[in-house]
C-alpha cells in the first residue's frame, strides 16, 4: 500500500504541471538565479548546524565539474555565500533572504551598468 501511494503522489507530480508547490516561483531566469543562490545559503546554514563540514559543500558552487583550471571550476560569489553561512549565527530563513536580496541588487547594478552576471 505505501508503495501504491508513492507512486500516485509521483505520477500526480509529473502529469501536474502547475503544481501548487511550483506557482510562486519566479519567471524571470534573473530572480530564478538568486533564488538558487538563496536556498544554497539556506542549506549551507542548516548543514552548518548538523555538523557538515564545509569542505563537503563546496560541490554547490561548481560551475564545470569537469574544469581543468581551479579558478574557473567554482562561482566566488557562491563560495562566499557558502562560507558566510557556515559563520552564521542566525536562523536560516533570515540568511537566505539576505543572500536574496544583495543577489538582487547585484543584478540591478549589473543591469544598470550594462554587465553579464556571474
Amino acid at each position: 500500500m505505501k508503495y501504491l501511494m508513492l507512486s500516485l503522489i509521483c505520477v500526480l507530480a509529473v502529469i501536474s504541471p502547475t503544481a501548487p508547490a511550483f506557482e510562486g516561483l519566479p519567471r524571470d531566469l534573473d530572480a530564478q538565479l538568486c533564488y538558487g543562490h538563496a536556498m544554497v545559503g539556506f542549506d549551507s546554514v542548516i548543514n552548518s548546524r548538523l555538523g557538515v563540514p564545509a569542505e563537503d559543500a563546496l560541490e554547490l558552487a561548481s560551475k564545470n565539474p569537469l574544469a581543468a583550471v581551479l579558478h574557473e571550476q567554482y562561482s566566488t560569489y557562491l563560495l562566499k555565500v557558502i562560507w558566510g553561512a557556515y559563520l552564521w549565527n542566525g536562523n536560516p530563513h533570515d540568511y537566505a533572504v539576505g543572500v536574496f536580496y544583495r543577489c538582487a541588487e547585484q543584478q540591478g547594478v549589473n543591469t544598470r551598468l550594462g554587465l553579464n552576471n556571474d
